[in-house]
């Protein structure tokens, strides 16, 4: 008999239960991510734009404006690298949330006796949530 097999060992080291996932709080936070996503692409392409206009100044400046511009386009760029760090990061947490919700959906459809649906699904590439 192995150690973990021993009934002092499944005592002192029960296995956690197994958490049902919240649909619904998984559902409102998607739904909030995508309301405020939608900011954010404005948010770029003003900044985008700025720096645009900074570049082609740049190719015409003398050299001590040329410093000027730089330093500003790189406060620019810190704008932007931050912005698309938090869409990134969002976009990520969010694709998580929906391949549990895919999940979670296919457990129900095969608990509910959908089993056509639940093959056709899996024989569906998109399903598969490998994006």
């Amino acid at each position: 008999m192995s150690l973990t097999d021993q009934k002092w060992w499944r005592k002192m080291f029960k296995p956690e239960p197994e958490q049902r996932p919240d649909v619904l709080k998984d559902f409102s936070a998607i739904i909030e991510f995508l309301q405020d996503a939608t900011k954010t692409p404005k948010l770029l392409l003003s900044e985008m734009k700025n720096l645009e206009e900074l570049e082609k100044e740049s190719h015409v400046a003398k050299s001590g404006l040329l410093q000027t511009n730089l330093e500003t386009q790189a406060e620019i760029l810190e704008r932007i690298i931050a912005l698309y760090e938090s869409l990134q990061n969002d976009t990520d947490i969010n694709g998580i949330r929906v391949k549990r919700l895919v999940a979670n959906f296919m457990q129900r459809a095969q608990h509910a006796g959908l089993k056509e649906l639940v093959e056709k699904k899996r024989k569906n590439h998109l399903w598969d949530c490998n994006w």
